[in-house]
């Protein structure tokens, strides 16, 4: 019934979609829960605002602003944009899949394969997810956050090289913490750990920010692992806050000297506030079972690669205003169980402009690596690791690897598989009237 009234307010004729529903019916509830969870997933009914019809509206019209106002717009930012524009556009290029046993058919449209693109990036984060569940071996970790100064966020967004300056200064309080005696050194010590980038805070404002997937151990150089789950907070803190700001003054100095005098006295101005150093925390585990380490490691691996914002949150688009309506739940809220002194879901009402802008200043430049591994986790490590059991088995690998195929990942999602004919029949791939622009089959 709900279909049939979305039907009459989109002024879409009900026979077609009341004869595929019936002959689906004839062959099965299987084969009809398809074609109906197929039919409530069609776009037409999709009543949500998504960041693709966002840009497909305003993208031209804000690269003509920024022009107009010279402002550059990175080479990174417009491929990401444009490519997600045309993610799935007919145009450049399509499968044909056809049923043997009726006149159906399906057309599906290649991806961009894009981060940026919310469709094409859950994929991206199931893989990434994939890609660290390899990796992990079948000890406790634990979860750290390394925050920076709010003073700093403006450097950060000015100069995108100091990225690589902040996942260098955990690498090294991490070094300096394990190393800093000199049997350590002696050792060859080295811990294991994936770090990520956020480069944003839940209200897209910019707060760049590494989450450290660590396991609570070393291996030195004759491959033993070792315990370690006492981490030095304090000593932490001081090591990240000192390594970070001298790190950021040298490229400064060598790069924007300007700016040298005045990071200076901002440096001076930050030693004295933040007399604990910057905030790098990461509580142990409560249960260190297998089955907790496999939560927090896919945990963060999937929080760290979701976009600047889900389309969920977007709740209004005004397109004679030029205006676009978003919700967050503060982060402060989620440190008081005291409903007096929770903010509560916020709304924002801004300019669709400035909501693109902030949006696309998270889009990382070409072969910037946003997670990265260190250690015994690292590829090109000399510990051998192979005498120790895995986080996970090549089985439960390869099933990720099969969950995230297209269909499967349909199915998984959206409970229906495009390819299912409502005849019952499975669609196949036709290469004849398939369609790949560079002349291949490779789509």
């Amino acid at each position: 019934m709900i279909i049939l009234e979305a039907l009459h307010s989109l002024n879409i004729n009900e026979l077609a979609y009341k004869h595929s529903l019936a002959i689906a019916a004839k062959n099965g509830q299987r084969i009809y829960e398809n074609q109906l969870n197929l039919i409530k997933n069609a776009e037409a009914f999709r009543n949500k605002i998504t960041i693709k019809t966002i840009f497909l509206n305003f993208w031209d019209e804000f690269v003509k602003i920024a022009k107009s106002k010279n402002k550059v717009i990175r080479p990174a930012i417009t491929t990401a944009v444009e490519k997600m524009i045309h993610c799935k556009d007919l145009s450049k290029g399509y499968l044909f899949f056809e049923c043997t046993k009726c006149n159906n058919f399906y057309i599906a449209g290649f991806s961009c394969n894009s981060r940026f693109c919310p469709s094409c990036g859950n994929r991206y984060r199931e893989d990434r997810t994939r890609e660290i569940s390899k990796v992990c071996l079948n000890k406790p970790h634990r979860q750290f956050v390394f925050s920076i100064a709010k003073e700093l966020r403006p450097y950060f967004l000015f100069y995108r090289e100091l990225y690589d300056i902040l996942f260098e200064s955990v690498e090294e309080s991490f070094d300096f913490l394990l190393k800093s005696s000199k049997i350590a050194r002696k050792e060859k010590r080295d811990f294991g750990y994936v770090s990520f980038l956020h480069t944003f805070g839940r209200a897209i404002n910019d707060n760049p920010h590494i989450h450290v997937l660590i396991c609570e151990g070393y291996m030195d150089k004759d491959n033993l692992f070792h315990k370690y789950d006492h981490f030095h907070y304090e000593k932490l803190r001081k090591t990240f806050m000192g390594i970070l700001l001298k790190k950021i003054y040298s490229v400064l100095k060598e790069n924007h000297k300007n700016e040298t005098q005045k990071f200076y006295e901002l440096k001076c101005f930050l030693y004295k506030k933040y007399t604990d150093g910057f905030y790098a925390y990461g509580p142990k585990l409560e249960n260190s079972s297998r089955v907790a380490v496999k939560a927090i490691s896919k945990y963060i691996a999937r929080y760290v690669s979701h976009p600047a914002i889900a389309e969920s949150r977007i709740i209004d688009l005004d397109y004679i205003k030029k205006t676009v309506t978003y919700q967050y739940e503060p982060h402060q809220d989620d440190h008081t169980d005291d409903p007096n002194q929770k903010l509560g879901t916020q709304k924002v009402t801004e300019s669709v402009f400035d909501f693109i802008a902030k949006l696309i200043r998270h889009i990382p430049d070409k072969g910037f690596h946003l997670v990265r591994y260190y250690g015994f986790y690292s590829n090109r490590t000399t510990k051998n690791k192979d005498k120790y059991e895995a986080l996970y088995t090549i089985q439960e690998i390869t099933r990720m690897k099969n969950n995230n195929y297209w269909i499967n990942h349909l199915v998984a999602s959206y409970h229906y598989n495009p390819l299912l004919c409502s005849c019952g029949a499975t669609m196949t791939l036709c290469y004849e009237l398939s369609f790949f622009p560079g002349g291949t089959k490779d789509g």
